[in-house]
């Protein structure tokens, strides 16, 4: 490999210092906004149906069908966010704004428009049908751009626990924040009438959109470099000069290319092993999310409002353990901090059966205050894990970068959240299905004594064993701090045009187990962005 100018040394330097340096607490607010503005995302999820239903006169299965093909909408729509903000440095807008921010031009504001027709009444039903898909379209150019800000932001393991904790703590008030503000709103405009849920939607809209645009100005990226000049690695060019090789992609192949992009990740073993403890985490937590009403009135037969106090109390209490594991995560390491969230977790779903068992021989108060406890516990828990999860994430496009020579957090970020999708679909399907196979009654005020059963084994069991296969992934990764510390060394040496023939047998060792290929065919001597490299 022949060794870089002068120029691109020192550009390559000035990035590293970049991201090595400590961030200031605007930046980390900044990134914050992303989670404050989910207001506007909780609007929609929890109120979207039934606002259509009862106040705009749509059906029940149009609704449905609208609200499903909105979130494939946002699924499918998501790699081509991803790979279109990577390579955004290759124009002037993305050189002007940074290649993030350039998405968040676009999407922002576009955004509230589509989210806020939602709300207006008495248009088409065509037209309720494009703001929905138009907004979950922009809505994951978003989300694409929050996901992979901790990699873009900073290499440094403590400030990425900082984001990734202070995002989790923002998303905390946020929930806490509407929840109270709801019941408040509904006092003094009602809750029968369209005009109260247009108020709260403007309002949300309104609030939402000026936290995103606060982010947009506070939020930090990558400088232009060979490294983030992603499009430079695109069918026709030389990955290791940072040239475009003067070659236009038309759009079939530009087409392949996306899907490649997508697909050629899971090359990466690393990624395939954080995949484990990623799908892991938001499977259990939506088994638990989905069935925990249904457990709560039918199992422990306590009344609707247990769930929204529980709720409110688990979410103020989150805010404090997110405080614990920021600085325990960035001590002891992503897969330590998931085991030491999950196995908490398994004993307080152990717990949670026992109660389930025995609910009938307890007083009502006593089941209550038992359940609301177990929960603080169990919220800890998962605090800890979807924390230790976010954690490790952000190490991942460090291995990509190894193999690629490009930073592609947006690659990763779509990916993300196109799996989380696919996956929290198709498990919902699954467990309503369960449901109904064991005589699940709907509109009842009790259940069959053999569904009340089967909410509480699906409830406890399921959520453990998959826990149990998170934690067992745990081992398999490699990336702890001390491990990173070497690998970025060994970026920052390539960066600075070192040889790789140079590479120390540490180095090569870890870098093949990280990436699961052989060392030569690294730092751009493969084909994981261009299906046509031949090496």
């Amino acid at each position: 490999m022949s060794r870089p100018n002068g120029n691109r040394i020192k550009r390559a330097n000035v990035a590293s210092e970049t991201v090595d340096a400590a961030l200031p607490w605007k930046a980390k607010l900044g990134y914050a906004t992303f989670s404050l503005s989910y207001v506007m995302q909780t609007m929609i999820v929890t109120w979207q149906m039934f606002y259509f239903t009862t106040f705009l006169g749509v059906s029940m299965a149009v609704t449905a069908v609208l609200i499903a093909i909105g979130k494939i909408v946002a699924s499918v729509i998501g790699p081509v966010w991803g790979y279109i903000s990577d390579r955004m440095y290759r124009n002037a807008l993305g050189r002007r704004f940074g290649r993030r921010r350039s998405i968040l031009i676009f999407a922002i504001p576009a955004n509230f428009v589509f989210y806020l027709l939602l709300w207006i009444p008495n248009l088409p039903l065509v037209v309720y049908f494009a703001a929905n898909l138009l907004y979950w379209a922009f809505f994951a150019g978003i989300t694409t751009v929050q996901y992979g800000l901790p990699s873009e932001m900073t290499e440094n393991p403590t400030q990425r626990a900082q984001l990734v904790g202070v995002n989790q703590i923002a998303g905390a008030i946020g929930g806490t924040f509407l929840s109270v503000l709801n019941v408040y709103l509904f006092t003094i405009w009602g809750k029968d009438n369209w005009e109260s849920y247009f108020n709260m939607a403007l309002l949300y809209g309104l609030l939402g959109t000026a936290v995103l645009m606060l982010g947009f100005l506070s939020i930090q990226e990558r400088p232009f470099s060979e490294s983030t000049n992603v499009s430079a690695a695109d069918a026709g060019a030389d990955a290791t000069s940072g040239e475009a090789g003067g070659v236009h992609i038309g759009f079939g192949r530009r087409l392949v290319s996306v899907v490649w992009n997508f697909l050629s990740v899971l090359k990466v073993k690393e990624f395939r092993n954080y995949l484990g403890l990623y799908l892991s985490e938001e499977m259990f937590r939506t088994v638990r999310g989905t069935l925990n009403t249904y457990f709560v009135i039918f199992v422990l037969l306590l009344d609707p409002q247990t769930v929204s106090l529980a709720t409110g109390v688990n979410l103020l209490f989150g805010i404090a353990c997110v405080g614990f594991f920021m600085w325990i995560t960035a001590k002891i390491g992503g897969p330590r901090a998931y085991r030491l969230g999950g196995v908490e977790v398994i004993f307080v779903f152990l717990a949670m059966f026992v109660l389930a068992m025995t609910a009938s021989h307890i007083p009502t108060g006593t089941r209550a205050v038992l359940y609301i406890g177990l929960g603080l516990f169990m919220n800890f828990g998962i605090t800890g894990v979807v924390n230790a999860t976010q954690y490790t994430y952000t190490f991942i496009p460090d291995v990509d970068e190894i193999i690629t020579s490009k930073r592609r957090e947006g690659q990763y970020a779509a990916i993300n959240s196109t799996i989380d999708d696919i996956f929290s679909s198709a498990e919902t399907i699954v467990i309503g299905l369960v449901l109904e196979a064991t005589g699940f009654v709907e509109g009842a005020q009790s259940q069959p004594p053999q569904t009340v059963f089967a909410l509480a084994c699906l409830f406890s069991f399921v959520p453990i064993a998959i826990c149990i296969v998170g934690i067992a992934f745990t081992f398999r990764l490699r990336l702890n701090r001390e491990n990173h510390e070497l690998l970025l060394a060994e970026i920052d040496r390539l960066r600075s045009g070192g040889a790789m023939e140079d590479v120390t047998p540490e180095t090569r060792t870890l870098v093949e187990s990280l990436t699961g290929m052989p060392y030569e065919h690294c730092w751009g001597h493969n084909n994981v962005i261009d299906v046509s490299h031949k090496g």
